[in-house]
């Protein structure tokens, strides 16, 4: 009975040391997240001081990246509201590109890309290459560059190495593309291009 009694005990006392391992762990990440969370806001502060100084905001909250895929490699995003104008935006640390990043900027580099980029991307193609399947000009958050894809039909003449070439030079030196992620290849065949500059 007595060796009963004190199996109990320890089977007792090892449920009660787990149970209190499983909380102090729990504690320890809750105090983690939350440093972790007030870094996020210390940094988008120093950001909007930086780049937007004239702005009026209030913080709203904090999101994981698994809140908000759209945008690059990040822990935390907080959302940021203007005041005057009532909208709401994104700021973050992008842990890939080493650099704090924001929602405004990201869409105003997709509307010059869609606006002003793609147009010329598009006549230079039909131009020089004739027909393709599509072209889709946006801008990669996870490189933090455009990409440019160029698909070709499968029965499409082959382009070279040199018309690839002159195209990169094309987007390099006449449309001003600093950086870029260009690929250009053919529906269902083994023909492609890749350039990242």
């Amino acid at each position: 009975m007595k060796k009963r009694l004190n199996r109990i005990k320890y089977i007792l006392g090892g449920v009660i040391v787990v149970f209190l391992l499983v909380v102090i762990a729990f504690k320890t990440n809750a105090i983690l997240n939350n440093k972790a969370q007030d870094e996020a806001i210390r940094q988008t502060q120093h950001y909007l001081a930086e780049n937007y100084q004239a702005m009026n905001y209030d913080i709203q909250n904090i999101s994981s990246s698994t809140d908000l895929k759209h945008y690059g490699y990040f822990e935390h995003a907080v959302t940021v509201k203007n005041i005057d104008t009532k909208k709401t935006f994104t700021v973050f640390y992008d842990k890939k590109m080493n650099r704090m990043e924001d929602s405004i900027i990201i869409e105003k580099q997709e509307e010059l890309l869609n606006r002003e980029i793609n147009p010329k991307i598009e006549k230079y193609i039909d131009e020089y290459f004739g027909e393709t399947r599509y072209i889709s000009v946006s801008y990669d958050i996870g490189i933090g560059k455009p990409m440019i894809v160029v698909k070709f039909n499968q029965n499409h003449k082959d382009i070279t190495q040199t018309d690839f070439d002159t195209f990169i030079t094309y987007l390099k030196e006449t449309i001003g593309l600093d950086h870029a992620n260009v690929i250009v290849d053919y529906w269902t065949r083994e023909l492609s291009f890749n350039k990242e500059f």
